[in-house]
């Protein structure tokens, strides 16, 4: 972290959980084909404009944004991978308490969006990983956003634009949609990984400014799980093994149960998508998979899912585990 973040020494937010992981994809069209006939989550709305799609089974607005390289949000010469990972707050008076403590304290931020459905604040970690912190302001969001749609989003200017709200309007045990037919039968996305260069300064960076919490590991560790108030699991850090990228590594989703690994298993063998990777670990089995563009996907069932049975991994095993 910068020195002005880190002499503040506060934790601005207080994160539930990890909402959403946002990408950057070839083709739009093509990547949100892939996501709703391969990982099974349904595409609830679609930006032409912004040339995006967006998939979700009910556990939020959207767990993966698909966003086309060519959009107007993407830099010149993109490529596909992470376009940023978004943190979800209370409600919205938290999220612009949060904010006003941070630019009192000399925390600068790329900016503020207004998404309809939620009021959200952007920020590059130090390692240039752009991270959302948000707040839904309207409970029901399929009423809001659906089918194809194109819209100018208005000015957003935290605790000015409108008077904060204090409910809490995020989904409440909403049901979960199946799509039946699809290869993995995704309920949610949870948690991104991230190998850092930097291990000790991101540690810092989602502790002590995003506010998350150490699950198992911490700063002196080869690996972490942090999580959010609700959640066990949000962002996995690991420490940059030679020959390996640093950056987003994979994109955490959750599976009901065995059977359903073992079922996608067999239909990856019959539509001809190569396994990756599989790991059978007493706290959680994995099945990892590359989309059409070589992100990582990572599938997966926890058993004893515990810190007493996270520590002491191999750093190799833990890249495809946590």
């Amino acid at each position: 972290m910068g020195q002005i973040e880190k002499q503040a020494g506060v934790r601005f937010f207080q994160p539930r959980r990890l909402g959403h992981v946002n990408l950057f994809v070839s083709s739009y069209e093509r990547a949100a084909e892939f996501y709703q006939d391969i990982v099974g989550l349904e595409e609830v709305y679609r930006q032409p404009d912004n040339r995006a799609s967006f998939v979700s089974n009910g556990n939020t607005y959207h767990d993966l944004g698909l966003t086309d390289v060519s959009s107007h949000y993407a830099q010149k010469n993109q490529q596909p991978g992470l376009n940023h990972i978004a943190f979800e707050v209370e409600n919205e008076v938290d999220l612009v308490k949060g904010y006003n403590q941070a630019v009192g304290a000399g925390v600068k931020f790329m900016s503020t969006q207004d998404h309809d459905v939620a009021h959200s604040l952007y920020k590059l970690d130090p390692e240039g990983n752009a991270v959302e912190v948000y707040a839904d302001v309207v409970e029901d969001w399929r009423t809001a956003r659906h089918g194809v749609f194109e819209k100018v989003k208005p000015e957003w200017i935290p605790g000015v634009t409108n008077e904060p709200l204090s409910e809490r309007l995020y989904p409440n045990n909403p049901p979960i949609h199946v799509v039946p037919s699809s290869v993995f039968r995704a309920r949610r996305v949870t948690h991104a990984g991230f190998v850092a260069d930097d291990y000790e300064n991101l540690y810092d960076y989602y502790t002590e400014l995003i506010g998350l919490t150490p699950y198992v590991g911490d700063r002196g560790s080869e690996y972490c799980v942090l999580r959010g108030t609700v959640s066990t699991e949000g962002l996995s850090l690991f420490r940059r093994p030679a020959g390996t990228p640093q950056g987003m590594h994979h994109v955490g989703i959750e599976v009901k149960d065995e059977s359903e690994l073992d079922r996608a298993l067999k239909k990856m063998a019959e539509n001809g998508i190569a396994l990756e990777r599989e790991v059978n670990h007493p706290a959680r089995r994995t099945v990892c998979i590359l989309d059409p563009d070589g992100i990582r996907l990572q599938f997966y069932v926890n058993r004893q899912w515990d810190p007493s049975q996270l520590k002491g991994i191999d750093l190799q095993e833990a890249l495809y585990l946590l």
